[in-house]
């Protein structure tokens, strides 16, 4: 019996290892800078250091088309909230408007003065938010292309933006050591959250828009409570820069993902109410950016070229 029972036991590990097992999606020749799911989750778009944006299809963890027009690094992307557009941000100093479905640029927004870091659609999808390392924030029109007054207050690069789910305020870290919160109607800042190890490196909000998430560098992540504008949480999440943040679509989780220079990283599954480690997944790099669809799907982006996309149903089910 004993020995029946180890058997069933290693068979049920043996399972269970094999579930958790990602799709590693290979195709870009560069470390992989943004990764983005359509709004229905069937495409994965990712931004590289090749110059270009592939679109996957998750299913088949196949490339179904291949965006190329930069001329330099492609360091974040983004879906429109119908996913007819797709928006990229360049160490060539540009944005780029793609039509998703004919896989062609509509435009380029050229105006930022250094590399863009980092792009937000707004709810409506009327307004694209670019961020870059000359500090500034340009909101653009995206029917015409022509750029709106944007937001004015960092002193170093903006490396992430994010609007919260009712389109009302942008949320925007910096490498200036904050964490800033913007009226989107009248470009003014509500609210700015100092974290004095630095430089802030990712973002995120809430599906309910209340809670704020930030990755900051040295391994830590803060919380913060938008409407009463005050931090809720600061805890060590891991070892090395937090890249990426993202929460699920029912809120309940919270992944944040790093990697030390040429490393292998990992991301982090955590309870978002009681900020009590979940899982930890493995990546064969370092981890650059991570993004979750709205039916559950992981993508993790990496230095070294590749992209790890889990299933976290069946991490759920173990």
């Amino acid at each position: 019996m004993r020995t029946n029972g180890a058997i069933l036991l290693l068979l049920i590990l043996v399972t269970s290892a094999l579930a958790q097992e990602p799709l590693t999606l290979k195709g870009h020749n560069g470390w992989i800078g943004g990764v983005a799911f359509s709004p229905n989750g069937k495409t994965l778009a990712s931004g590289s250091a090749d110059k270009t944006v592939n679109l996957w299809d998750v299913a088949a963890g196949k490339v179904k088309s291949t965006l190329s027009g930069h001329k330099d690094y492609v360091a974040a992307v983004v879906f429109s909230g119908d996913g007819k557009i797709l928006a990229t941000g360049s160490f060539d100093h540009t944005a780029k408007l793609w039509d998703v479905e004919k896989s062609q640029e509509i435009r380029t927004l050229a105006g930022h003065r250094g590399v863009v870091m980092s792009v937000a659609f707004s709810p409506d999808r009327q307004t694209l938010a670019t961020g870059g390392f000359d500090s500034a924030i340009k909101f653009w029109d995206v029917a015409t292309g022509k750029e709106k007054p944007g937001c004015v207050g960092h002193r170093s690069w903006v490396n992430a933006l994010a609007f919260s789910p009712d389109g009302k305020t942008l949320a925007s870290a910096s490498s200036d050591g904050t964490v800033r919160l913007w009226e989107v109607a009248t470009q003014k800042e509500i609210a700015s959250f100092e974290v004095p190890t630095g430089e802030i490196r990712s973002i995120a909000f809430s599906p309910d828009g209340r809670t704020l998430a930030a990755g900051i560098r040295y391994g830590s992540v803060r919380l913060y409570d938008v409407e009463k504008r005050k931090e809720t949480a600061n805890f060590k999440a891991h070892g090395s820069d937090v890249w990426g943040v993202a929460f699920t679509a029912d809120g309940k989780t919270l992944a944040t993902g790093d990697g030390d220079w040429d490393q292998p990283g990992d991301v982090k599954l955590w309870d978002a109410g009681t900020l009590k480690e979940r899982a930890v997944l493995k990546h064969t790099g370092e981890v650059l950016c991570v993004a979750i669809s709205s039916d559950g799907k992981l993508a993790a982006g990496s230095w070294d070229k590749t992209i790890r996309v889990w299933d976290l149903s069946k991490l759920s089910a173990k």
